[in-house]
Formats: structure tokens, C-alpha cells, sequence
């Protein structure tokens, strides 16, 4: 599955800053101080305090007995506060995997990183320092559907079941700062109706691109490249697989800070409603039980085979309507089925089974 994404990411594929195992150094830093064999394991929940000395590279070790989230807490700074560090993480083998730029700005700094279980390396460096020491601390929360960083490779995907929302966090951009996109990678059914929901997008003051992206799709920027042979829905969007195989979720932040966001592909079993009909003058009223978020699609004709059949699109949720200008004393047959809501319309649409037919003599 990883080996398929490295096919469709080009140019976003960002330099994944590995290093010698020992001694191993961040990027452009060259004092030998910085050297990862200098770190110390930390405990999480305790405060430590790392005193600034130039552009010394402070590093940290954390061991996770399984899969979630670490949590990389820097203290509140005075309230006229301008500092800026850089923090990263490192796989056990020396290879950076999640870096970011925290601008602190005289409040607390929270950063979270999504880890597999194993041993990991914190590096924390000041990059415009006002103050001679800063407070720190680790903190961890077991989840066992989060977005992964790597352990080997930049742009590794995390793997997502159906029907399971995904824990993500949105790394910023300020700065140069390489975490701005997370990729998914989801194995859906050839002929099946889907829901793909993510509301990173939704975050006030976030410029984010979310997309479901079929295997052949390319991402040559930070805006998928779609044509017309390609699979693509947004957030929000009901659609039906066009194959079965493998699917991604992209999210990219090409502006904004970092932010928690949920992810998810849910599949989507439309229900035919129950119908009921009534005779009126010249007229049928067509009643039918509520399918939650989806609209309707009647059909009438008055033969049981519905050739030339005639039908009505009904919206906002109404669960009956009035067909009108009908001939007296004929017999009707009537069926209603669910639609899925879409703002896709390059997609198929998704539609339930029909109901069962109800017949009716207008009068």
C-alpha cells in the first residue's frame, strides 16, 4: 500500500531529513552537543526546563509501549514574547519523521504527533530566543485510529478501515514547516455506496484542501490533478466505488496553524422508504417513511413495467408530495426510492431499491 503512494505524490514529496544513526544531527546544525546519543529519557507528565545556549539542539527520548498520540507541551512565555522553536521527531534509526515551527507568542505551545509503538528522539531548538530557559513536558494518549507519521519514509500512509473515524492533526506552515499534509490510504468495494467525511476543512482561519482520491489521481502540488478519468470527491460527499481496490484521503494545509481534525470513509446502505398512496381529484398523494439525509425520487406510470414512466425529484427532507393533473378513473402504480445526497456530479448517484408498488384509481 506504501509503495503504491510513492507513485502518486511527486512534488509533494518533501525531504524526509534522514541522518547517521550516531551521530546524528538537525538540519544545517553542526555542533557537536547536538548529537543524539546525548539524550535522556523523559517521563511523560513531568516538567522539565531546557536552558538556551545558542543554537544548541536539545535532545529527548520517549519510549511508547503502544500506538498513539505524544503530546510536546512548551510553557506559556511572557505576554511581549516573540520566540520561536524548532521541534522535531526521529525515528529510533536516526530518520526525521515530523518537524514543525512553534511560534509561541507569549501563550503555551501544544504540538501533537501521532507515533506507532517504539522509541522515538525529540529535538528542541530555539530559533529566536528571548528568554535563557523554557519548560517543557511529554504527555500520551493511547489511540489506536490516529494518523501515523512515519517510521521510515516521509509520506508513508496510515491505513483506514470503513466505518472508523480517524484521529489527524494538521501540522502548520509557518516557517518552512514540513508537516502540512497527512495521506490515508482506504480499501473500498467496486459498486458500494460511500459517505467520505473530514472536517479539516471546516476550522475557522484554516486554508485546507481535503479530497478522496482514486489510485491513478495525481497530486503534482498541493491541489490534486484531476481529469476526467479520475476518481475525486470532496468532503461531504455520497458515492458509489467505481472499482475495488485502493482509495486516499489527502489533507493539506497550505496556510494556517496546527489543528485536530477527524477523518473517515463510512459506508452507506440506502434504505427503500415504506410508501403509502391516496386518491384525490384528478391527483395521488404520495406519502412515505423519513430516510435520514437523503432526498426522494417518485415514479408513476400506469402500467406495473413503469414504461413511460414519468417521475419527481423531492427535496429538504419532505416525505410526501401531490401529483397532480392526472386522469380521472385510471389506475396508477407508484414507487418511491432514496437518493443520496451529492454535490458531485461527476459521480454516479447513489439510489436505494425501489419500494414496493402501490397502485391507486385517481378519482
Amino acid at each position: 500500500m506504501k509503495k503504491k503512494l510513492a507513485a502518486m505524490i511527486l512534488a509533494l514529496a518533501l525531504s524526509a531529513g534522514i541522518m547517521a544513526p550516531v551521530p546524528a544531527y538537525a538540519d544545517g546544525i553542526t555542533v557537536e552537543e547536538t548529537s543524539m546519543d546525548t539524550a535522556t529519557e523523559k517521563a511523560f507528565d513531568t516538567d522539565y526546563t531546557v536552558k538556551w545556549d545558542a543554537d544548541k539542539v536539545y535532545w529527548n527520548k520517549v519510549t511508547l509501549d503502544q500506538q498513539g498520540i505524544l503530546q510536546i507541551h512548551l510553557n506559556e512565555e511572557e505576554p511581549d514574547s516573540l520566540d520561536n522553536y524548532v521541534v522535531a521527531v526521529y525515528s529510533a534509526k536516526g530518520e526525521k519523521i515530523w518537524k514543525i515551527v512553534v511560534k509561541c507568542d507569549g501563550v503555551a505551545a501544544d504540538n501533537y504527533v501521532g507515533l506507532a509503538k517504539g522509541t522515538y528522539y525529540v529535538s528542541l531548538q530555539s530559533h529566536y530566543q528571548f528568554h535563557p530557559s523554557t519548560t517543557y513536558r511529554f504527555s500520551f494518549e493511547k489511540n489506536n485510529a490516529c494518523e501515523i507519521e512515519a517510521n521510515e519514509k516521509k509520506n508513508d500512509v496510515t491505513g483506514m478501515k470503513v466505518n472508523t473515524m480517524y484521529t489527524g492533526f494538521m501540522g502548520n506552515s509557518y516557517g518552512g514547516a514540513e508537516e502540512d499534509n497527512d495521506m490515508y490510504a482506504v480499501t473500498l468495494k467496486k459498486g458500494q455506496s460511500y459517505k467520505f467525511i473530514c472536517d479539516a476543512d471546516s476550522h475557522e482561519g484554516k486554508t485546507t484542501i481535503v479530497k478522496l482520491l482514486g489510485k491513478t489521481t495525481k497530486t503534482d502540488f498541493f491541489w490534486p490533478s484531476v481529469g476526467a478519468e479520475d476518481f475525486c470527491v470532496s468532503s461531504g460527499d455520497v458515492f458509489i466505488a467505481p472499482y475495488t481496490g485502493t482509495y486516499y484521503a489527502y489533507v493539506n494545509n497550505y496556510y494556517g496553524k496546527q489543528y485536530k481534525y477527524e477523518i473517515g470513509v463510512k459506508k452507506i446502505n440506502l434504505k427503500a422508504p415504506t410508501v403509502s398512496v391516496s386518491a384525490g381529484k384528478s391527483s395521488a398523494k404520495v406519502s412515505w417513511s423519513k430516510v435520514n439525509n437523503y432526498r426522494y425520487e417518485v415514479q408513476y406510470a400506469t402500467n406495473s413495467k413503469f414504461q413511460g414512466a414519468k417521475k419527481v425529484s423531492v427535496y429538504d427532507q419532505k416525505t410526501s408530495v401531490t401529483i397532480k393533473y392526472l386522469t380521472s378513473k385510471k389506475k396508477y402504480y407508484v414507487r418511491v426510492r432514496s437518493c443520496a445526497r451529492t454535490e458531485n456530479d461527476n459521480n454516479k448517484k447513489a439510489y436505494s431499491a425501489w419500494s414496493k408498488v402501490k397502485t391507486v384509481t385517481v378519482k
